[in-house]
């Protein structure tokens, strides 16, 4: 899973980056694009690993990328919002927080306006985008209409009024088939987004952003300063304030909710990992995860769930009590599954 961290500058993008990556924010300030890759501990991979004796253990990886800054009415928004196509979902950064020596780009703090300012301009870069492809059909219509995909013209037709309606693609209902019609060009809008609010210490009043956009409060400043504490001291710290998770498991467990993302599980003797993959996707998908092999000479998967291995205290027990399921390419994966993927290729 891969999270673009976009936003206004002076909003706190670098330093919440930091404070995610463990990147020092001198280093994250000499450069823009940085990427940071942070494991996600998970206490199902602890639990099978012992239960397999697995020789490693590997934890599913969020991948945090610092984009660039948005700019008020800056002709450079475009070509900035267009690196961002590579990532899964977007964690738009607003300021709430209230510090005079902090220059605000916009003169005064409100968060629902600089979201729906970072919102405008990714809607404008998807409507360019739907726009230039158009032309481009219309001109190949013009010299070999036989040659148009008409599914694809139609979905960025519909693409083009929903976003001149100011809708993000996100929230469009399009089938499968028009999705993968279009899916070369990138759309931005059509990945989940989410809402940091940098706050001020003690401040947790999540302010509700237009469309109901997920929305978590953060005070960046405040939990950078705890992550320098020894680990003594950052347990009591945070106890006093009332946090009782550090600041990257509740961003990742809140991105998981945004992205409408889940995990299954291998394991074995030689390693026990988890993967991340969208709620709704099949065992075929799932197995193309782990690598194209598995997808492309799928035959079955054996599934068991998490909890119920842990039950039976051993996969062969598992196995005695007719707790694991062959399921096919069709099987819709659920959070916490244990799968085994047989192919042949």
């Amino acid at each position: 899973m891969k999270v673009g961290i976009i936003g206004f500058e002076y909003a706190g993008r670098r330093s919440l980056f930091s404070l995610l990556t463990g990147i020092p924010y001198q280093t994250v300030c000499r450069q823009e694009g940085c990427v940071g890759a942070v494991s996600v501990p998970d206490q199902r991979v602890d639990r099978l690993a012992q239960m397999y004796a697995s020789r490693k253990k590997t934890y599913t990886q969020v991948v945090f990328s610092l984009l660039p800054p948005v700019r008020v009415d800056s002709a450079e928004n475009r070509a900035a919002i267009a690196e961002a196509r590579d990532v899964d979902l977007f964690a738009i950064v607003v300021r709430s927080f209230t510090d005079a020596s902090v220059f605000h780009p916009r003169g005064t703090v409100d968060p629902v306006r600089d979201f729906e300012g970072v919102r405008s301009e990714m809607l404008f870069a998807d409507l360019y985008l739907a726009e230039t492809r158009l032309e481009r059909i219309a001109k190949q219509e013009r010299v070999k209409p036989g040659e148009v995909n008409q599914l694809e013209k139609k979905t960025l037709l519909q693409f083009k009024e929903h976003l001149e309606g100011g809708g993000m693609l996100n929230t469009l209902t399009v089938d499968e088939a028009a999705l993968r019609s279009v899916r070369s060009l990138q759309f931005l809008t059509l990945r989940p987004v989410f809402v940091v609010i940098n706050s001020d210490e003690g401040d947790t009043t999540a302010t509700p952003m237009p469309g109901g956009v997920h929305t978590i409060c953060m005070p960046v400043k405040i939990e950078a300063e705890i992550q320098q504490l020894p680990e003594h001291e950052r347990r009591e710290f945070m106890d006093s304030l009332g946090i009782t998770e550090s600041s990257l498991d509740r961003l990742v467990r809140f991105a998981y909710q945004a992205g409408d993302l889940q995990t299954f599980i291998t394991a074995g003797e030689k390693e026990t990992r988890s993967w991340t993959i969208r709620r709704g996707a099949t065992a075929l998908e799932a197995a193309g995860t782990i690598h194209s092999d598995f997808e492309k000479g799928f035959i079955r998967a054996e599934v068991v769930a998490f909890d119920d291995l842990i039950a039976a205290g051993s996969e062969t027990e598992a196995k005695k009590r007719g707790l694991y399921r062959l399921e096919g390419r069709d099987y819709v994966v659920r959070d916490g599954d244990v799968m085994l993927f047989r192919f042949n290729v």
